[in-house]
């Protein structure tokens, strides 16, 4: 069992404690063990003692209160008796749909503010849940960033998280042995609490062996029928265990950029939201043994993984991959308003002209565009037109 970790700062602390401060609800998602009811127990701390009330979802005992009769929280905020608002704090709030017209009730009288976490949106959205619709703020909290974990600060350690992830409970254990096993169990935890609990599938044998090879394809836009093939599944039932996936916060799906005129691929990929968990779902471990076979698949989720954590949820700002159906690509594409920027990511810290084929082709296509090869370089590099640059200078150099 991961036990999540109070010792690193969080960056939205600041933004999730003003809003809740300044009467503004919000819901917090993302996948188990992120740090979610951590984070939020830490707010909820600094706030008046009298005025606040927590339920906490995952709790059976708690669950069947409250689906029994959800104006149990109606009842229990009016007993408070405040003439202010009371704070709410709800854990893994999409564990009972019905709860949501009783505080969408309680917001609309300006009797609570709610701060809530998720970790799924797929029970919610199978109910046709109402989401609160211009009542709270949706946010989203991922692995540790690379200021968050201190790696901006410390580069070196990047071996750590290309094979442990950056999840807080993993990085705070000091043990490998521990990490690696925490990471395991991670895996057989989300099959058995998301999977069978939440009744998603009833094959949960296949949908191991399905999880397996999602995990070894992350980073790729997997071929549908050929893994229905290796599991004995069908192209729908692949394409559901992948939107599964996708609901439960397990995966990112990275679109293509361009149309079917533009001669591009157009399939979809996939990235597990952590490495670590990635490479113990695919079974390969975590020791130093894979990084030699897989460090370029691991360097580019390394990258990729940061940027979304910083500008999946900005507004005005798309993310995409890009390949021709000649076989040339470019790993990452950023829309930021009228900005365009392409990534090549490559684990070498000898970064060559030959590095820049995709970025090149790319560049021809489409005017204007800015283009980075990002490498492990340990300073920027002028490669003809393209810069190659450290990827820790990442973030400061495209103001990300």
């Amino acid at each position: 069992m991961i036990i999540e970790s109070v010792t690193f700062k969080r960056s939205k602390r600041e933004k999730l404690l003003k809003l809740l401060l300044a009467g503004r609800s919000f819901i917090l998602f993302g996948p188990r063990q992120t740090g979610k009811s951590t984070l939020l127990e830490d707010i909820f701390a600094e706030l008046p003692k009298e005025r606040t009330l927590r339920y906490y979802f995952q709790l059976p005992s708690e669950r069947e209160r409250i689906e029994s009769d959800p104006e149990i929280i109606l009842r229990e905020v009016e007993a408070k008796g405040n003439k202010e608002p009371a704070y709410l704090f709800i854990d893994e709030i999409q564990k009972i749909p019905r709860v949501m017209d009783v505080l969408q009730f309680l917001i609309d009288k300006g009797k609570v503010v709610l701060g809530a976490t998720g970790s799924s949106a797929r029970k919610m959205k199978n109910f046709g849940t109402n989401w609160l619709p211009g009542r709270v703020h949706i946010e989203h909290l991922y692995p540790l960033t690379w200021d968050e974990s201190a790696l901006l600060k410390f580069p070196v350690n990047i071996t750590a998280n290309l094979l442990y992830g950056a999840l807080p409970g993993i990085l705070a254990e000091k043990d490998l042995i521990t990490r690696e096993e925490s990471l395991f169990d991670y895996t057989s935890l989300y099959l058995d609490e998301e999977i069978r609990m939440e009744a998603l599938t009833r094959n949960i044998p296949r949908f191991s062996k399905f999880l397996r090879l999602a995990a070894l394809e992350s980073g790729s836009a997997p071929n549908f029928s050929k893994i229905g093939g290796v599991v004995g599944l069908t192209h729908p039932t692949i394409r559901e265990y992948f939107q599964i996936l996708e609901d439960t916060l397990i995966i990112h799906r990275l679109d293509a950029y361009g149309s079917s005129r533009d001669a591009v691929l157009r399939s979809a990929r996939y990235y597990f939201f952590d490495i670590g968990v990635r490479n113990a779902a695919a079974g390969i471990g975590c020791g130093k043994g894979i990084l030699p076979l897989q460090i370029g698949l691991l360097f580019e989720h390394f990258v990729v993984l940061e940027i979304m954590a910083r500008l999946k949820h900005q507004p005005g700002t798309e993310l995409f991959y890009w390949r021709t159906k000649q076989g040339e690509e470019v790993d990452l594409i950023i829309k930021k308003g009228s900005r365009l920027i392409a990534l090549e990511i490559k684990a070498t810290a000898k970064p060559s002209t030959q590095d820049l084929s995709g970025l090149e082709t790319f560049c021809r296509k489409h005017s204007g565009a800015e283009a980075y090869l990002i490498c492990q370089t340990p300073r920027p590099q002028k490669l003809r037109h393209i810069l190659a640059i450290p990827w820790f200078e990442l973030p400061e150099k495209l103001g990300l």
